[in-house]
């Protein structure tokens, strides 16, 4: 398993649209937000290639500015 901590930026970016995101073959835990306009997120996926995958989806949110990779660890 793969997992990874995100900071996904953007102004208006509700956390529904975060939570109900499918991302097939990952699933993602919403920490929360922050005064800077981010929200924090768990993935886990059993592959790089699906991170690969669901930070691109994430990207893809209207209102994202950028996904920030924070940490990654193979468990």
């Amino acid at each position: 398993m793969i997992e990874a901590l995100l900071l996904i930026e953007g102004k208006s970016v509700p956390d529904d649209k975060l939570r109900s995101l499918s991302l097939a073959n990952a699933k993602q835990l919403v920490y929360g937000r922050f005064a800077g306009g981010g929200h924090v997120l768990h993935v886990a996926t059993d592959t790089h290639a699906n991170l690969q995958t669901a930070i691109l989806k994430f990207a893809g949110v209207a209102g994202v500015s950028s996904v920030l990779t924070l940490a990654v660890r193979q468990v």
